[in-house]
């Protein structure tokens, strides 16, 4: 398999060199690595061009006419690859030297799967951290039960973004494939969820990376603690309805904007969410369920009709 590497700078003189160093240090070398520049004013582009010279068949530099801002110069770049792995760059980490090989054998050994993602570590200028995912309190078997039970999409949703665009590789053919284009929000974002949602994107559970954390970061690091002072006291109809209905109700709601044009209710996300919106009517007595039902056709909520009132 041939890599593209796609990778996007703006005044990143700092750490550039060394991102670049340890991407050409792979045990198996990129076939080409697509730079494009959103109109640096530090020395990057002089130290693209020292890179490119030393290594005319593999870099190949894009300088855009106008600041296209980081979405739409991720997008321009990704496009700009030709080969059938993409894996996709920041321009201040550390890869680790089996990166590319790893994510090769990947794609050689899952054929179902359009996307790929891994771990990472994080690293400032004191200290590293050796697992960015359980950082966030997500381990690796959670993320493999997940996909095995088609419940990334779903989760991607209710966690956030806990997937980074510096650990993602895809397939080129996935760009037409699952319409990957005219990113309205970033490439991370976009790219997993879509993936995701057709249950096509794995995971490989190593950090194969460093993520440098640093304040001059474009789009730094997502993070936002689900911890709350003190525990409120929900009925347990009350703590189904948020574990098992409110996550398919938000989850469909992003799928539906994902896939304006698709009849999102043929899904398996909406069966699951009808399977367990049912479970938790059914907890209610009889007359709450009834008052309840007509109270969410009135309001248009959880998808409920006149009919529901007499079947369920």
């Amino acid at each position: 398999m041939k890599v593209s590497v796609a990778l996007c700078t703006y005044n990143g003189e700092k750490y550039l060199s060394g991102q670049l160093d340890s991407i050409i240090d792979q045990t198996i070398q990129p076939n080409e690595i697509i730079i494009c520049d959103d109109r640096s004013t530090d020395k990057t582009i002089e130290i693209l061009s020292e890179y490119q010279a030393k290594y005319p068949e593999i870099f190949k530099v894009f300088v855009n006419e106008d600041n296209l801002g980081f979405v739409k110069n991720f997008e321009k770049a990704v496009y700009l690859c030709s080969h059938e792995i993409i894996i996709i760059s920041d321009q201040d980490d550390i890869w680790e030297k089996d990166k590319i090989s790893e994510t090769i054998h990947f794609f050689e050994n899952n054929s179902k799967f359009d996307g790929v993602f891994h771990d990472l570590k994080l690293m400032d200028e004191e200290t590293i951290q050796p697992s960015y995912l359980n950082w966030k309190n997500i381990s690796h078997e959670t993320i493999k039960q997940e996909i095995k039970e088609g419940e990334l999409f779903t989760a991607l949703v209710v966690k956030g973004s806990f997937i980074l665009g510096c650990c993602l590789a895809i397939r080129r053919e996935a760009l037409k494939k699952h319409e990957l284009k005219d990113f309205q929000v970033a490439h991370d974002y976009f790219i997993v969820q879509k993936l995701s949602m057709r249950d096509t994107l794995g995971f490989i559970p190593k950090s194969l990376s460093s993520y440098r954390l640093h304040s001059n970061q474009v789009y730094g690091l997502r993070y936002k603690s689900e911890a709350k002072n003190g525990q409120e006291e929900v009925s347990e109809s009350r703590q189904y309805f948020k574990d098992h209905v409110y996550r398919y109700l938000i989850a469909l709601k992003r799928a539906k904007e994902l896939f304006p044009n698709e009849n999102i209710k043929d899904s398996d996300l909406y069966s699951k969410f009808i399977s367990r919106r049912n479970i938790y009517l059914n907890k209610m007595g009889f007359v709450e369920k009834k008052l309840y039902v007509a109270k969410c056709i009135r309001h248009q909520y959880l998808d409920l009709r006149f009919t529901d009132l007499f079947r369920i």
